[in-house]
């Protein structure tokens, strides 16, 4: 089967010949392209899609660009919202992920997964984009994780223009993005930018329609001068909730908005630019209303499941109706680090403080005998101190030979039945490149993440409290390279233990070790000038039961010629199956090409999963304990043909 979507693949891009790009555009991107056969990469286990893929590849939202990446699966959550699961394995809100703009995380501080707005931050105003396997440096921030997706945005220097940018698909989704970037005489500089994203969704089950609308808003500002910078960042979506907290999946009426912004400010000082400071502030606010009427005969497999009021042992006089609540968390972080460099090493320390507040408003539910409650708070867990100290050092022994120790220890204060604690993260590498074209790397890391505010509301009612999950990764990656050709091997074993899930009761710590091994091969090459063939493929073994997809490949092919660009991919997903569900292996083909009408305006078209042969998720109707009873699965995506247009002026 997938040899056939492979010779569809290549039949697809055949008559598809070189030629040279404007050598200025080429220059702009010079640098984000060679790091993608860097060899001596300090941070670990790295993907980078450069500016150029970006643009060739079509990539409208950041979740376009995740769909492909391996050792993850980037499907549909009861709420409608893109989510990232670990290979072969499906949650609704992931913990292991954070998403960071220009080194300022905007994951969810409430849940810790990425937020579903930044999910769907769009790519016009990108540069590049990081991907890191493992904890990477702990340099980049006091968050601990498994993946780390850092987006940064075009530089006002390079850019010192304005831009229009509009899409519009067949499914009447829209996307509007303005930009506009300028240099003073003074040394300062800015890049303003404001867009709007439209998505029109919707699926079946047993007859009803689950609705998934949804309306974002963004906006972002950065202004410089040499060594200082403040980024401002706000994203707005207001959805329908898709199938919700409803335990018959089909809402009786549903809304879910949320609100996320940031501020930072950080600055070089010292003569060698070796101290920094940051200084950051976020908002992040969720405002959720569901309804879905209650038949008594149905218990409890009507109304509503919001484990932190369901009583399961009588879910006959405790499962509401109607729930509505109103989160706000705020954080405030400071960050001070210093560079030292002594014979062959490289030494950073810093220091972080990291302040969180949680607050409930307006939360009620209405219980099927009408009756209404009211309440503060889901659990005493609303505030969170955390202090850090860090340290980094590369080593290097050899000219060819380098050894990198990451050192990091948090101390929380927490509040109420959240203990407090102490945790220690460390990393121990090293990087070897016996000759100009071979590399070997090897990390090991023992680190832990702690549980939040999202996962104490809703742990199970048979839980004294959570305890922190703690994680050991071993990493052996080895690249061979030159200047056309990129190969690497990557092998990870992954250990949890207290791994937080989220059971039908609510989130639990898993009692044993979770134990998983990653295996990724994956290829570049560029075929002639202008022209790139990808090719990855990845296999994820686990401990445990598997609920998701744990193999995957994807093929792509991009390219340009005098004034037009194109690409084709082919994402693969491996069939799997979950009790008495079986899920079909799924093959998503895309196509699209690009027209520079001039310099300053383009014309694109792109056609998405044109087989109609999308990823599914799988979800649970019902409110019993028994994991094999009440679960489906429905398709991530539809095939969609998207027409977009940019002016830069």
């Amino acid at each position: 089967m997938f040899k056939r979507y492979l010779l569809l693949f290549l039949l697809s891009t055949s008559s598809i010949f070189a030629d040279s790009l404007d050598s200025l555009l080429e220059e702009y991107e010079k640098n984000t392209q060679e790091s993608l056969y860097t060899l001596d990469e300090k941070l670990g286990n790295v993907t980078i899609y450069s500016q150029r893929e970006i643009r060739l590849m079509q990539y409208t939202t950041l979740s376009d660009l995740l769909k492909e990446f391996p050792l993850s699966n980037l499907n549909k959550n009861r709420f409608g919202s893109l989510n990232l699961s670990l290979s072969g394995s499906k949650t609704d809100l992931s913990g292991f992920f954070r998403i960071f703009i220009n080194d300022h995380e905007v994951s969810s501080s409430y849940t810790m997964s990425p937020s579903a707005s930044w999910m769907e931050f769009p790519m016009d105003i990108v540069d590049y984009v990081e991907i890191y396997r493992g904890n990477s440096s702990f340099s980049l921030g006091s968050s601990d994780g498994v993946f780390f997706i850092r987006i940064y945005t075009k530089d006002s220097k390079k850019e010192n223009a304005s831009g229009l940018y509009l899409n519009v698909s067949d499914n009447a989704s829209s996307m509007q993005g303005v930009s506009h970037s300028e240099v003073f005489e003074n040394g300062w500089s800015y890049l303003a930018y404001a867009s709007n994203v439209s998505k029109k969704d919707e699926n079946t089950y047993k007859s009803n329609t689950l609705k998934n609308d949804s309306n974002s808003n963004y906006i972002y500002l950065n202004i410089q001068k040499d060594d200082t910078a403040v980024n401002f960042g706000y994203s707005y979506m207001d959805k329908e909730n898709f199938t919700g907290l409803s335990l018959d999946v089909n809402p009786d009426d549903a809304t879910y908005k949320t609100d996320d912004a940031f501020i930072d400010f950080s600055t070089l000082f010292l003569k060698d630019k070796s101290l920094e400071i940051k200084l950051s502030h976020d908002f992040n606010r969720i405002r959720y209303f569901e309804l879905n009427d209650i038949n008594p005969v149905n218990l409890p497999n009507d109304g509503i499941g919001v484990m932190s009021v369901v009583d399961v042992t009588d879910p006959f006089n405790t499962t509401p109706k109607e729930y509505n609540s109103d989160i706000k968390v705020n954080k405030s972080s400071a960050l001070v680090s210093k560079k030292f460099n002594f014979f062959d090493n490289n030494l950073l320390i810093g220091a972080n403080y990291q302040y969180k507040k949680y607050t409930l408003d307006d939360a009620y539910v209405v219980n099927f005998l009408n009756t209404k409650t009211s309440f503060e708070s889901f659990s005493d867990f609303n505030k969170e101190k955390k202090y850090t100290l860090f340290l980094q050092d590369d080593y290097r022994a050899l000219k060819n030979l380098l050894f990198i120790l990451n050192l990091k220890h948090d101390w929380y204060d927490r509040d109420d039945n959240v203990e407090d604690e102490e945790n220690t993260h460390y990393r121990v590498g090293t990087i070897y490149n016996p000759t100009n074209n071979f590399g070997i790397k090897a990390f090991y890391t023992k680190t832990s993440i702690a549980p939040s505010f999202y996962s104490v509301d809703n742990k199970s009612q048979f839980e004294d409290k959570l305890d922190t999950q703690k994680y050991e990764y071993s990493d052996l990656e080895i690249v061979y390279a030159n200047n056309s050709f990129r190969l690497s091997l990557l092998y990870n074993n992954t250990k949890m233990d207290d791994f937080i899930y989220y059971a039908p009761v609510g989130f639990i710590n898993v009692d044993h070790t979770i134990e998983v091994d990653n295996f990724v091969l994956d290829l570049k090459y560029d075929l002639f000038k202008n022209h790139e063939l990808s090719f990855n493929i990845f296999r994820t073994n686990l401990s445990e039961e598997i609920n998701n997809a744990n193999e995957g490949a994807f093929l792509k092919f991009s390219g340009s010629f005098e004034k037009f660009e194109y690409f084709s991919s082919l994402i693969h997903r491996c069939a799997y199956s979950y009790y008495d569900v079986d899920v079909d292996e799924s093959h998503n083909f895309n196509l699209g090409v690009t027209y520079k009408y001039s310099k300053d305006i383009s014309l694109s078209l792109k056609a998405e999963n044109i087989l109609d042969d999308s990823t599914k998720s799988l979800y649970k109707e019902g409110l019993s304990q028994d994991a094999s009873v009440g679960n489906f699965a429905l398709e991530d995506y539809e095939p969609k043909v998207t027409f977009s247009t940019k002016w830069v002026f």
